[in-house]
């Protein structure tokens, strides 16, 4: 007969744990290069991307720097709207920043009119494209990393190239890692910190909304119920004291005597807090520290009795000359290669004369 043993407390507690996917690229079954394990890898940054607050903070607050304080395009035709959607260059330029920030790349659809002149811009979600090993052809799904993904909501499209007019739509594809078919992110090395921010943050929540867990321990002196009647004290003791909302409620116990009473004792549990909170402060230095920016910069105060405007400038100077204006460059010289020209201008923010251009 199997040995069993019984355990007389009924209490389970959910252990989630993450691991952080690596950039494998690799030839499938189709003509793409296959983006992570599960072709899935531009699909976990953008969920960094959401999640963790630090890396949003800095990633939608650098965006808006690379707008700067106005984008034009002087192309006729372009000057208020590049599509038949009404989308305008600013928010274009804006959308390929953020995609460049989180994926370290960006792409956008070129439409020509029947003389093979460039007539409409499509901004292209980086998540749903896929390339092949020369980044000559890309594959559009908003499927990729479903287990049976249907091969017929693939679209293909070939790359943009200026003399090519006769092709009606192409894409731009802008990575910046030319040794390998897809880019890879600024904060890259700092992926482990944004996974601690991220899952912090669920402890906390986790915490709120179960109070009384990892705290309290309560000894029913009564005899050992049978798996049924544990369920049901679990769910009643969970209901009734757990959460945030139910802070200060008083404990009643209905005993038949005292040797019967319930017993409720307080768990001697190490300082999680503190030492949490020590954590998530080293995790959002390196994150930031990965960006080359300070907290200051995105409206978040630090623990510094101020932050002077010179050091400000300084700062700002600094990120303007390291992540800014690069990209601004980047972006601007793009367009240059679709137009033919530049037509595409960006008046960047400006403290004093030298952020002026």
């Amino acid at each position: 007969m199997e040995n069993r043993v019984s355990v007389a407390f009924a209490s389970i507690d959910k252990t989630i744990e993450q691991l952080i996917p690596t950039p494998i690229e690799g030839e499938g079954i189709r003509n793409y290069i296959t983006w992570g394990r599960d072709n899935n890898y531009p699909q976990y940054l953008y969920g960094l991307f959401s999640d963790v607050s630090t890396l949003k903070t800095i990633i939608m607050g650098t965006a808006d720097y690379v707008c700067g304080d106005e984008v034009k395009c002087s192309k006729k035709g372009f000057e208020i709207e590049i599509n038949k959607k009404g989308d305008t260059i600013r928010e274009l330029v804006n959308l390929l920043a953020r995609d460049y920030l989180i994926y370290g790349g960006y792409a956008f659809q070129v439409i020509r009119n029947r003389l093979g002149e460039v007539a409409e811009l499509y901004y292209i979600d980086f998540r749903c494209l896929r390339s092949s090993k020369k980044n000559d052809l890309f594959y559009y799904s908003e499927e990729y990393g479903k287990k049976y993904a249907r091969t017929s909501k693939t679209i293909v499209y070939p790359k943009f190239v200026a003399e090519a007019k006769d092709v009606p739509t192409s894409i731009v594809y802008v990575s910046n890692d030319k040794s390998k078919t897809y880019p890879t992110p600024r904060y890259s090395g700092a992926l482990k910190a944004c996974e601690i921010e991220r899952l912090i943050d669920e402890y906390h929540l986790s915490s709120l909304e179960n109070g009384f867990a990892g705290s309290y321990i309560f000894n029913f002196n009564n005899g050992v119920p049978n798996d049924e009647q544990k369920a049901e004290i679990e769910k009643s003791v969970n209901e009734k004291f757990a959460g945030a909302s139910n802070a200060g409620r008083i404990l009643l116990n209905f005993a038949n005597g005292i040797q019967n009473a319930l017993k409720v004792e307080k768990l001697d549990t190490v300082d999680f807090g503190a030492k949490y909170e020590a954590t998530a402060k080293r995790a959002r230095e390196q994150i930031f520290v990965s960006f080359q920016a300070v907290p200051a910069l995105f409206g978040l105060m630090t623990e510094s009795k101020g932050f002077s405007t010179e050091e400000f400038e300084q700062a700002f100077r600094l990120y303007n000359r390291t992540c800014v204006r690069p990209l601004q460059q980047i972006i601007v010289e793009t367009f240059k290669k679709v137009f033919d020209g530049g037509f595409v201008e960006i008046t960047p923010f400006s403290i004093d004369e030298e952020n002026k251009t």
